[in-house]
C-alpha cells in the first residue's frame, strides 16, 4: 500500500476527479478527509470509502474561502495531528471572488496564487 498511514485531504472530492481520487489514495492506504461545497455528494464518497473498509470523513468547505480552508485544515491536523497530502480536485466555479470576478475569468496564476499561496502555504509551511 503506497499510502499507508498518511493523511490526506482532498479539495472537490464530491466531484468525478476528486471522488475517484478519494477511493484511489483511501484503497492505498490514507485516512482521506474529503471536502466539498456540497455536503451530501461528499458524504456519499466517504460512506463508499467506509463501506469499502477505509478511513474517510466528509466537510463542508467552500475552497475560495480562505478563512474556510484554513480551518479545515486545522480541524485535520487537531483530529490527525498531521497532513501528509493535500490534493485539489477543485474545479472551476462561476462564483464572485477577488474583488467581485468571477472564478472563470481569473487568469490562471492568480487563481493558484489565490488557492494555495494564502490558504495553503501558511498551514502546510508554518505549522
Amino acid at each position: 500500500m503506497l499510502l499507508q498511514d498518511k493523511i490526506a485531504v482532498i479539495f472537490g472530492a464530491g466531484g468525478a476527479v476528486g471522488s475517484q481520487v478519494a477511493r484511489e489514495f483511501a484503497h492505498e492506504g490514507a485516512a482521506v478527509f474529503l471536502s466539498g461545497r456540497h455536503l451530501p455528494s461528499v458524504e456519499k464518497v466517504a460512506q463508499a470509502i467506509r463501506a469499502d473498509n477505509g478511513t474517510a470523513q466528509a466537510a463542508e468547505v467552500d475552497a475560495l474561502a480562505e478563512q474556510a480552508v484554513n480551518a479545515y485544515l486545522d480541524q485535520v491536523v487537531q483530529q490527525a495531528g498531521r497532513i501528509d497530502i493535500v490534493f485539489n480536485a477543485m474545479g472551476p466555479q462561476v462564483v464572485e471572488y477577488d474583488n467581485g470576478i468571477p472564478t472563470l475569468q481569473l487568469c490562471y496564476e492568480k487563481f493558484i496564487m489565490k488557492m494555495f499561496t494564502q490558504s495553503l502555504e501558511k498551514k502546510l509551511f508554518t505549522n
